[in-house]
């Protein structure tokens, strides 16, 4: 039988409540995130979900045993706010909690998969991310992969196109076993606002996330299935204390422009009701954007990564026989860094023209190396077109 998820062929792109909201989420916050998508011409970019993360649900389930709808938040209810993020051209996401409880420890979905997808597709949403929280409550033989794929099959029950979004925090190696289950799954814990450095247990650095895991993971991404290596922060600037103690701009560039080598899906975290003009201009740059969404869906491969000096080499092949290469600076000081055309897999000899993405201007001839001066934590990214014949 068909997956309607393998029919979301690109990363998806939109918003998420949880990194500025928490698990206090609520109706009016939620509408003028979707009002701030189409007037700051993000939609126009690309963003088109609404997500809500956890702390909609009640504690207990009602007496016919369904969800409860928490009314001091959402006292309009569902449809209300689906029909109203609809109505803005976008599309709307929602929680639920892979366990006894959702991680704000309201009623979790293990046991209710069937109901609750039918009632998120009853309620006009869009997308589901499902949510590992495992508790002293689970069976000691606990078997979460097929929970996993058990709310796959409830919500094709609905007959409503829901994008199915697996968040196991890695726990199970999802991209080994969930392609043509779900397009996008989590690799890892949460993402904080933090360049790098001890974040405790719970939460993994910009840095941790890509060197714990996601710079690994490039065999498993492909067309209609990616590793989802959590929300972006760009934007945040220490918003609130659980997300940690803020990033700079140029780390919030990078934080971006890695995001879109690694064909990640693209969900802002910061409150776009507020955010500076540096923000927009991140969050809506055409052509990284152009990256991450480009057709071949290929995830960048590090190709250099010297822990001494702090320098990292990205190369993404592209479509129309192009290469995007990223150089990231780690260190505390800006650096001269290069790349070779041997990065690129391709044989000395080859010549073609660089285009220097961020600035959006032509960077001159390439056809052997290349080294620009780069600013510490900061990531310049290039697009290399190789020209053929005299």
């Amino acid at each position: 039988m068909e997956n309607k998820s393998l029919r979301y062929t690109l990363p998806p792109m939109g918003w998420n409540s949880f990194c500025s909201m928490n698990c206090e989420p609520n109706q009016k916050v939620l509408m003028e995130a979707a009002d701030a998508l189409v007037e700051t011409g993000l939609k126009d970019a690309g963003y088109i979900y609404v997500n809500l993360d956890d702390g909609w649900i009640e504690k207990e389930r009602g007496s016919d045993g369904r969800l409860v709808v928490r009314k001091d938040r959402f006292p309009d209810g569902m449809r209300a706010l689906t029909d109203y993020i609809h109505k803005r051209g976008l599309k709307a996401g929602i929680y639920l909690g892979c366990g006894q409880t959702t991680w704000n420890g309201d009623a979790g979905s293990v046991g209710h998969e069937f109901e609750d997808a039918q009632d998120i597709a009853d309620w006009g949403f869009d997308f589901l991310k499902y949510d590992d929280h495992p508790t002293e409550m689970d069976p000691p033989d606990r078997d979460l992969i097929a929970e996993y794929m058990k709310m796959a099959c409830a919500l094709k029950a609905t007959g409503r196109d829901i994008l199915y979004n697996i968040c196991d925090h890695g726990s199970y190696s999802p991209w080994k076993w969930a392609q043509g289950v779900s397009p996008m799954w989590r690799i890892g814990i949460d993402i904080r606002d933090q360049w790098d450095g001890p974040t405790g247990e719970a939460a993994w650095s910009l840095m941790d996330t890509i060197d714990c895991r996601n710079a690994d993971l490039y065999p498993y991404a492909g067309v209609g299935h990616f590793n989802d290596p959590d929300m972006l922060v760009v934007g945040m600037h220490k918003a609130n204390d659980w997300m940690g103690p803020g990033c700079t701009d140029i780390e919030y560039m990078t934080n971006f422009a890695l995001w879109c080598m690694m064909a990640a899906p693209l969900m802002i975290g910061c409150d776009i009701r507020n955010m500076t003009e540096t923000t927009k201009k991140i969050l809506m740059h055409k052509g990284l954007i152009a990256i991450d969404q480009d057709p071949l869906c290929v995830q960048a491969r590090r190709v250099r990564h010297n822990k001494k000096t702090g320098e990292d080499v990205w190369v993404k092949p592209l479509s129309d026989m192009r290469w995007a290469v990223a150089l990231t600076n780690r260190s505390k000081k800006k650096k001269i860094l290069s790349f070779k055309i041997e990065d690129l897999n391709l044989s000395k000899g080859v010549k073609g023209k660089l285009w220097d993405v961020w600035e959006d201007k032509d960077a001159g001839k390439f056809d052997c190396e290349f080294s620009v001066e780069v600013e510490s934590h900061g990531t310049k990214v290039y697009i290399f077109s190789p020209v053929f014949g005299k």
